[in-house]
């Protein structure tokens, strides 16, 4: 059994992995769409900032939840030790 602290971190992970695959991607649009290096950074600063702003929220609205996570087959691994 996975504590509950354990439960809400593994959710906290796959929120950050899954909003900065999304602020990367929206990124690499931007540097192709903005011209100037000048304008791409200030973009760039304003994206990070609020995707990270937006991470911190979604943490945040967790202490109103009880997390479960329910393990799927392929997170289990089972280990058989050979007879000698």
């Amino acid at each position: 059994m996975v504590s509950k602290d354990k439960n809400r971190k593994k959710l906290e992970e796959t929120i950050n992995k899954e909003v900065t695959k999304m602020f990367e991607s929206i990124l690499d649009y931007t540097q192709v769409a903005c011209p100037s290096n000048e304008t791409f950074k200030v973009l760039r600063s304003r994206i990070l900032r609020s995707g990270n702003d937006c991470i911190r929220r979604l943490c945040s609205a967790l202490d109103s939840y009880n997390v479960e996570y329910k393990v799927k087959n392929e997170d289990v691994v089972e280990v058989i030790r050979k007879k000698q």
